[in-house]
């Protein structure tokens, strides 16, 4: 079920319960499915399909492993907190960045692939 445009134009997608599921972004080339802090989550396809992707995820990419760039460095991290206004994500390298463990960072969305990844 999708509903109104989001400020920056992109389209709101909720669940049936009306959960905020994530957004339709669209491009010259269709619509891409972002997380609710505005990541991408697939290829750009057509509204109806970028839609059923975005159903078929749900939040469960909030569950995931993510990267968070630092600097050069790629560090591991766990997303703790979400919204249209950006994520929080906790460190949790335990090798590379053993000294860094547990601090959190606060990302404005929307945070592109330059900034946060899938692991």
């Amino acid at each position: 079920m999708t509903s109104m445009q989001h400020s920056d134009g992109w389209t709101p997608v909720r669940r049936e319960d009306g959960e905020l599921i994530g957004f339709l972004a669209q491009d010259a080339d269709g619509w891409r499915p972002m997380t609710v802090f505005g990541h991408p989550i697939a290829e750009v396809g057509a509204h109806g399909e970028a839609e059923e992707r975005l159903h078929a995820v749900g939040m469960s990419y909030l569950a995931e492993k993510w990267e968070v760039r630092d600097g050069a460095d790629w560090i591991s991290a766990q997303l703790v907190e979400a919204s249209p206004a950006g994520v929080t994500v906790q460190l949790v390298d335990f090798f590379d960045h053993a000294d860094r463990y547990g601090e959190r960072q606060r990302l404005t969305a929307p945070v592109g692939d330059d900034r946060l990844r899938r692991a």
